[in-house]
């Protein structure tokens, strides 16, 4: 694990609705600031946060000038008084960092689930494919209740530019367990060096163990990044 504890100031740049229940909020990316795709931060109000969960992924990728949190819309009083964020306001990252290394690396073949709003780190991890022209075998396997999926026209776009790019939508709104698990399994490419699992707990824990118990995956070629639900 690498965390870094900071006080670097954010201010709202846009917020934008991508449908009734996901939402990205841009910030004006502080100079210097640094990070890897697939990076968490942990944001706070000045004058201290109300109830809820601080950390969120950023869906931004190193190669861009902004930098994005992209989130399912909630109920708690932090998401509440995020969602309300408008251009100009003002936070700050407390930590930022990761929890295990979710860089693509050239010539090592990689797998990604994401389930919902798990997209959000692996929107940065594909951006910097496409930015920098990367080569390395990626196959995305993008599961939601339905269409349309968030960044899916993007999603798309970086599928034709990049031929070693393979894309799956799947979506789950009338699939049981048993389906699902047997058209992950009929879908992920079982000679791939790394696999990354993004999303809610009992996805990424259902699927972690698929990989593991199914089709033989060693847990250290597996990383996940489990989305609390607040």
């Amino acid at each position: 694990m690498v965390t870094r504890n900071v006080n670097i100031l954010l201010v709202v740049h846009k917020a934008v609705r991508l449908n009734d229940t996901a939402m990205s909020i841009y910030f004006d990316r502080p100079i210097g600031f640094s990070f890897e795709p697939g990076d968490w931060i942990d944001l706070n109000f000045r004058g201290g946060n109300p109830s809820g969960g601080t950390t969120y992924s950023l869906s931004s990728s190193p190669t861009e000038n902004l930098l994005s949190v992209t989130f399912k819309t909630g109920i708690s009083p932090f998401k509440q008084r995020l969602q309300s964020l408008g251009m100009g306001d003002e936070l700050y990252i407390s930590q930022y960092g990761n929890d295990y290394d979710f860089r693509l690396m050239d010539n090592r073949s990689s797998v990604l689930i994401a389930g919902g709003i798990g997209i959000a780190p692996f929107r940065s991890m594909l951006k910097e494919l496409f930015d920098t022209t990367n080569q390395t075998d990626v196959q995305l396997i993008y599961l939601d209740k339905a269409a349309p999926f968030v960044f899916e026209i993007e999603i798309n776009y970086w599928q034709q530019a990049l031929p070693n790019l393979q894309v799956t939508y799947i979506e789950t709104n009338q699939l049981n367990r048993k389906k699902r698990e047997q058209l992950l399994r009929s879908t992920i490419n079982q000679t791939a060096r790394r696999y990354f699992i993004a999303g809610p707990e009992g996805m990424v824990e259902a699927t972690e163990h698929l990989l593991i118990d199914a089709l033989g995956i060693d847990t250290k070629d597996i990383r996940i990044d489990s989305f609390g639900m607040y």
